[in-house]
């Protein structure tokens, strides 16, 4: 069985708890077949103002096969432009939406 998790982030405050916790569960999970996925919404967009904060955690995540989602929604709202985003980061138009597709995909949700 796949083990699936998805880390929401509505608050940018726990951007990196997320982060940490993604790689740890990727540590636990050694060897299985597993999907972790972060979404970002809400106030969480504006870690992008700050994002050198987390950097490199964030590559370290990344290395571990953490895909990290931007809503569109959110970054409109934050006046935030997606050139602000990360390397090998992604967008969904809506990240409620996103939520709730991934979790009848399979994905357990986690709030960080």
């Amino acid at each position: 069985m796949e083990l699936r998790l998805v880390l929401h982030v509505p608050e940018s405050a726990r951007f990196e708890v997320a982060l940490k916790v993604a790689c740890n569960f990727v540590k636990a999970v050694s060897g299985e077949p597993q999907g972790v996925r972060v979404l970002v919404n809400a106030e969480g967009v504006a870690i992008l103002k700050r994002f050198s904060e987390v950097e490199d955690l964030y590559r370290e995540a990344l290395k571990q096969g953490v895909e990290v989602y931007f809503c569109e929604n959110a970054l409109r709202a934050q006046g935030l432009s997606p050139e602000l985003l990360p390397p090998r980061a992604r967008t969904v138009p809506a990240g409620i939406k996103a939520l709730v597709e991934w979790q009848n995909q399979g994905f357990r949700y986690v709030r960080a």
